[in-house]
């Protein structure tokens, strides 16, 4: 029986992935590669290569990349198996047969999507029937929320009749078992008697969708205008096998291609607010759903885009939404902006009040998000006396903490400094007292680690990898301890193991040793220097690689050297030998002679050294 694993393996071999990832991105021919803009990250010039005959992307800003199955995982926002589900049903390629516990966990996550898919066909198909009816209360909500066809359609709204058992029984003739209804979320179970019945009653339905469009849970509210004043407003579905609140955001399947479009995002409160601003045009627009923003949905954000425009309720409350969420922003590099309303509105009414082109001149004039916190804590605290200033920076601290950027950092200190006519080395002073230590990241980790390996140690590794011919020879000429690079010379001594073992050496094997998280690192090494563009490799013949030998050689003893210069320094520092016996002092003089002897002796050819193009 063929694992998915195999089956996936097979399938990416099979798939064109300039053809998957041209659908998402615009690709133009750079050599034998496609470069275009990184969907991942904002920039102006194309540093995404894509590479057919290394069936691999790459980005060489932000160094994401891997094969056709994580593009799709990371563009789709799914996890492997379904990444592998979508690119299978897009070739027309049925999937393999799973093991007994494995295809039970499937079928159970199929039962569930199928109850939802059924539960919400329910509730369009009763919204359908009540607004064919003169005078039902839903029709006049709809009339009143001015929510046209298309937008239903789209967000597939949905009623839930004021009745104990429609959906239940609709459940039932469907032939599912109403436990695993139960567990979808849709229907409860009384605690007492054991019976079941339906979750949603009386309400106006917001089916909330994954990142590929199917229906995992819902959230509803009373729309009958004369609805008992001690049911709450709004219930949702609980956590189940296929929805966990912290991890979606509300219409995500339906902006995120403007979303990766236009680089930012829309971030709203409320079902309401984003199903008004994308009828109104702004279909980059997501909703927190309500509840606090969390870091595992800044991530999922944060592939698409990099910056987000809050736009929540102009009372204190929003206010303080916008204030936590800034914080879970700022930990994931975004850039903010906020859009302040006036206080009596969301964004759903204001455009109901004032319409779409109101909306978009606020959205063009939203101020920086620290300006917008600046001016909140101006006017709570006032800057009359030293105390309120104290104040208003205190409540400035936890934002200015989260602040990774050093220009931006200092930026925000400085215009602090000058709205409470204060020095701005005090307020430094203060910060660093109020953190034991701030962390200020200018270039990734990664991207760090990466740019200091050298351009010719990457080169003998590409050369190692993809040159069979002169494989042997640039392992017998090269040594692992010349490179300096720890990661690259790493790389080389698993070529040089994989070649004496007798295995094969190329980038998917390479590639496939650093399946972990901690090996995303290496594996953005590898990536990059597999589709970077250098020295063409028919190029490269025996005589380059001894000048390449000879570079490395001669630079790792002149290193060599200068530590047992350093050494000698240390132990005896009024001279060399002066404090060392004389069998001690003729030793250290022979290694340090024959280190400078080697050096000079070991030189590459100049002219040879120059069309290599690493001089």
């Amino acid at each position: 029986m063929t694992t998915l694993v195999d089956f996936a393996r097979d399938l990416r071999d099979r798939i064109d992935i300039v053809d998957v990832i041209g659908n998402y991105v615009q690709l133009t021919r750079a050599g034998s590669n496609w470069k275009g803009l990184c969907p991942f990250h904002r920039e102006k010039t194309p540093s995404f290569m894509v590479s057919p005959t290394k069936n691999m992307f790459h980005c060489f800003g932000c160094h994401v990349g891997g094969d056709v199955i994580r593009f799709v995982e990371l563009i789709e926002h799914v996890e492997w198996k379904e990444a592998v589900k979508l690119l299978a049903e897009r070739c027309g390629i049925p999937m393999p047969k799973l093991s007994f516990r494995e295809s039970v966990r499937s079928d159970v996550k199929k039962t569930l999507y199928e109850i939802n898919d059924l539960s919400a066909k329910h509730f369009e198909a009763n919204l359908c029937a009540a607004l064919q009816q003169e005078g039902h209360p839903v029709r006049e909500f709809i009339e009143r929320r001015r929510l046209d066809s298309e937008t239903i359609q789209k967000f597939r709204l949905g009623l839930a009749l004021d009745e104990w058992g429609r959906l239940t029984e609709e459940i039932r003739r469907a032939g599912y078992d109403l436990t695993q209804a139960v567990g979808a979320g849709v229907l409860l179970k009384h605690p007492d008697s054991g019976r079941i019945y339906d979750r949603f009653r009386g309400r106006f339905v917001f089916p909330i969708c994954d990142n590929v469009g199917r229906p995992i849970a819902f959230g509803a509210r009373l729309y009958l205008p004369d609805a008992p004043d001690d049911q709450p407003k709004y219930i949702n579905s609980p956590e189940t096998e296929l929805y966990h609140k912290g991890e979606h955001l509300y219409a995500f399947h339906l902006a995120k291609e403007t979303i990766a479009r236009k680089r930012y995002a829309i971030l709203v409160e409320g079902y309401m607010d984003a199903i008004r601003l994308h009828q109104a045009g702004f279909t980059n627009t997501i909703a927190s759903c309500g509840t606090a923003l969390t870091s595992d949905q800044a991530r999922h954000l944060r592939r698409l885009c990099d910056r987000v425009v809050f736009v929540y309720d102009g009372d204190d409350a929003g206010q303080k939404a916008m204030l936590r969420g800034s914080l879970v922003l700022l930990e994931h590099d975004f850039l903010i902006s906020i859009v302040a309303l006036p206080d009596d509105h969301d964004p759903d009414s204001f455009i109901l009040a004032h319409g779409a082109d109101k909306f978009r001149e606020h959205l063009e004039r939203a101020s920086d998000f620290f300006e917008f916190f600046l001016e909140r804590a101006k006017a709570m605290f006032g800057v009359d006396n030293v105390s309120a200033k104290t104040q208003v920076f205190r409540f400035l601290v936890p934002i200015l903490r989260k602040v990774t950027n050093a220009i931006a950092l200092e930026t925000y200190l400085r215009r602090t400094a000058a709205e409470l006519d204060t020095d701005v080395r005090a307020l430094r002073r203060e910060l660093a007292k109020a953190s034991d230590k701030i962390e200020v990241r200018s270039t990734p980790p990664r991207q760090a680690a990466i740019s200091t390996a050298p351009v010719i140690e990457r080169y003998v590794l590409k050369l190692s990898v993809e040159n069979e011919e002169l494989r042997f020879v640039i392992l017998e000429h090269i040594q692992p301890e010349w490179l300096t690079n720890e990661l690259v010379r790493k790389w080389f001594e698993v070529c040089r193991d994989r070649t004496l073992d007798g295995l094969d050496v190329d980038w998917e094997s390479l590639l496939s040793q650093c399946e972990t998280e901690a090996g995303e690192q290496e594996a953005a090494l590898l990536r990059s220097i597999a589709l970077e563009e250098s020295e063409p490799l028919e190029a490269v013949d025996e005589l380059i690689i001894r000048n390449v030998a000879a570079r490395l050689e001669q630079a790792y003893l002149r290193k060599e050297w200068g530590k047992i210069v350093e050494t000698c320094a240390q132990l005896f520092p009024n001279e060399p030998q002066g404090e060392a016996s004389p069998e001690v002092a003729k030793r250290i003089k022979t290694e340090l002679s024959r280190y400078a002897r080697v050096a000079r002796e070991v030189r590459p050819d100049p002219l040879v050294w120059r069309n290599t193009g690493f001089c």
